[in-house]
């Protein structure tokens, strides 16, 4: 007869790997930050310049809303790499909205249109030598430390960590509302 896992065990299993997930990540982050820490970077600030390493140059709403930092936040960072000349920061104007004439006003028709005006970060030659430089010693690293997992390991990993990113909000909110039976 096979047992099947109560509400409350289920919930108590969840918790456990959140947990260990949790003290995986920060152990990870602790071991990383020391070596990131002596060219100089913070986690924070290394991840912004990776992503810009990896894709070219972004709108900053874009950077800041895949790293999960608030703009004012992402600003600070931006501001700090620009100082070291590792990014530059620029003002772009969009090309104007199309749509057809006659859904402007009679008055605005022959005005000159101008699109949105939008911030742009992207990394300068010493950044892209930077990173050049940091990246490899930096994979080197993580790669050490993943040792421990085989490849077919690591790549059921890091698929786990995206569905996890992903998640089901609908099926979560059904589980959340459902009380807890005994």
């Amino acid at each position: 007869m096979s047992h099947y896992p109560s509400h409350k065990e289920k919930t108590r299993r969840a918790f456990r790997a959140y947990m260990d997930l949790l003290d995986t990540a920060e152990w990870l982050k602790s071991e990383l930050r020391g070596p990131l820490m002596s060219f100089d970077l913070t986690m924070g600030e290394f991840r912004v310049l990776e992503l810009l390493y990896r894709e070219g140059a972004l709108f900053v709403a874009d950077v800041a809303r895949r790293r999960k930092m608030h703009r004012q936040s992402m600003d600070e960072v931006i501001a700090r790499l620009g100082e070291r000349r590792w990014v530059a920061r620029r003002i772009v104007a969009l090309p104007p909205v199309e749509f057809e004439r006659t859904h402007l006003p009679a008055s605005k028709r022959d005005e000159p249109r101008e699109g949105r005006r939008v911030a742009v970060v992207g990394l300068t030659r010493a950044g892209k030598k930077f990173m050049g430089n940091v990246l490899p010693v930096h994979s080197k690293l993580v790669r050490a430390l993943l040792r421990v997992l085989n490849a077919k390991e690591q790549d059921s990993l890091s698929r786990l960590c995206r569905k996890l990113r992903e998640g089901d909000v609908l099926k979560f909110a059904a589980e959340i509302t459902h009380e807890e039976v005994e």
